[in-house]
């Protein structure tokens, strides 16, 4: 079965927000001069975005495509309002509502038709999703939103995540796929190994986008899979519909906030930092694995669950993922210098993308000092192959059930300490992807290590990695300077003790006013890298 989101009456926000600094973070990109512009994105979904909408200015008219053979160009305000948090320009009297990534070059695929002219239920034909991908790369598109969920088992093994996973690991294509709604674990397309898969956030009055939304599905996948990756902005946002070429409306003014609102956010920010990496002279940072891993590595953590409850800040979690989307963190580490196996890097934020062969592994040394944290994911794509049939029935060129067979490696993220010894959690053997988030406990050199556990299967694979300063008066090292650090200071305080345990805030040997007042400030004071309340 086929579903998809519904457009709500109109409120008085705007996507300027959702693209601020407590959204998506994607406007001090921008600043920087890196709006997508050279980037085709191909959105993928039931029906057409208008692209005659003000919204779309300068993007070319006829870019839609009807994948099911019907040639049939069909506007839909869900479809249009997608493609508007994807890349709108703004409009005459929206000036400043403008997309995630503004100048990319859209295309717009429907890939689902009516049973019959006496039936109107939807059907969508895995051979439609091949032609609108096939189309896709003919117009050069390298990023792929997609606006429709189905309801498919949602465990990676399903034809349409074959085909995913395929076009992904076949033609360097970042997927952003949605967690979709109303369901009780991630649905397929999310479900795909080599995709970006995203939740939905809720916004409060002050529009910081805190809280998972209730439709919003949870992960993990069906086989256990950590799904979503992040979640991205899906309540109250202004955005085209397709009721008229000037006409906008609030997508999702709800309190349930609709992934189909959070997914463009994600594909906008990849247009981002690919056309970013159009202006540098590597050739590796605009693989689809660095793009993911980037993205993921540079999440904001401080996000409560569906329940308001706050989440654990250093694991994944089934609600959010890793965290909030932030492109500007995560164009800070893929504007920082490459490393290469065997290196040393004294940087702060860096990435590195490369080949580890069958029972091999690679090392990286990242200098550290105590109390910081070093965050460190790792990703590489399910490899799927495609063995189009010569047999009778079958239709050459055209993916069909039992021609895409899958093969994983499984490799594993490894941080040892200056002493060597293991300080990272245990790797899982599921997934492709491995995020660690670590409060180092002494200064040197950490050896970061990709192992190949698979004897059988080499894998190209991206890591990026950031160290971050501690956050003075966090006592409680959990990323918040909240009541609980004010508990730790009152109590060696009033003992009289020497402030080791919160070193970072006096650093005098003594617990006195002065710890207090770095506290007390750092309690009022927003923290772009972490909440505080």
């Amino acid at each position: 079965m086929l579903f998809f989101c519904t457009l709500l009456p109109a409120f008085s926000f705007a996507l300027q927000e959702s693209t601020g600094p407590n959204g998506s973070n994607v406007q001090d990109v921008h600043a920087l001069g890196f709006t997508g512009q050279g980037i085709a994105v191909g959105l993928i979904s039931q029906d057409h975005a208008r692209l005659t909408h003000e919204a779309f200015a300068g993007i070319n008219s006829n870019n839609w495509y009807d994948a099911t053979d019907q040639n049939n160009y069909v506007p839909s305000s869900h479809d249009t309002s997608v493609g508007g948090i994807i890349c709108s320009r703004g409009g005459a009297s929206y000036p400043n509502d403008k997309g995630a990534a503004p100048d990319v070059e859209l295309y717009s695929f429907k890939v689902t038709r009516p049973r019959s002219v006496t039936d109107p239920n939807l059907v969508i034909d895995s051979s439609w999703i091949q032609n609108a991908l096939d189309e896709a790369l003919n117009n050069q598109c390298k990023v792929i939103v997609t606006g429709i969920q189905l309801s498919d088992t949602a465990n990676g093994d399903s034809l349409w995540s074959l085909i995913y996973d395929y076009f992904a690991y076949e033609h360097n294509l970042v997927f952003a796929t949605a967690t979709g709604n109303y369901a009780s674990n991630v649905t397929v397309f999310g479900d795909t190994y080599n995709s970006i898969t995203t939740g939905g956030l809720l916004r409060d009055p002050n529009d910081i986008y805190y809280k998972v939304g209730s439709t919003s599905n949870s992960g993990p996948t069906s086989d256990a899979r950590q799904k979503p990756d992040l979640v991205a902005p899906s309540e109250n946002q202004w955005a085209p519909t397709a009721s008229s070429d000037i006409s906008w409306a609030n997508a999702s003014p709800s309190s349930g906030g609709q992934t189909s609102w959070s997914v463009p956010h994600t594909g906008g920010v990849a247009a981002v930092l690919l056309s970013y990496a159009d202006t540098t002279p590597d050739t590796d940072d605009n693989q689809d694995e660095l793009i993911k891993a980037v993205i993921v590595n540079s999440t904001f953590p401080n996000i409560q669950d569906k329940s308001g409850n706050a989440t654990p800040l250093q694991t994944w979690d089934t609600d959010r993922g890793y965290g909030r989307i932030d492109a500007y963190r995560a164009h800070e580490i893929l504007s920082s210098p490459k490393i290469i196996p065997s290196s040393s890097t004294t940087n702060a934020k860096g990435w590195a993308y490369d080949i580890v062969g069958t029972s091999q592994q690679d090392n990286y040394t990242v200098q550290g000092i105590k109390n910081e944290r070093l965050l460190v994911t790792l990703t590489w794509n399910r490899r799927v192959v495609w063995s189009d049939s010569i047999l009778p029935f079958s239709q050459p060129g055209v993916i069909e059930p039992d021609e895409l067979e899958a093969f994983f490696a499984n490799l594993d993220l490894e941080i040892r300490d200056p002493d060597g010894i293991l300080i990272s959690p245990a790797a899982s053997s599921v997934d492709n992807l491995e995020k660690v988030d670590l409060l180092l406990s002494k200064t040197g050199n950490y050896q970061v290590r990709v192992i190949n556990q698979s004897g059988t299967e080499s894998a190209n694979y991206a890591l990026a990695f950031e160290v971050l300063p501690p956050l003075l008066a966090d006592f409680n090292v959990d990323y918040v300077v909240n009541d609980l650090d004010l508990i730790t200071l009152l109590s060696d305080w009033l003992q009289g003790g020497a402030d080791a345990d919160i070193a970072p805030a006096g650093g005098d040997g003594t617990v006195d006013l002065f710890d207090f007042s770095i506290f007390a400030q750092l309690w009022l004071d927003y923290d772009s890298r972490y909440y505080s309340p």
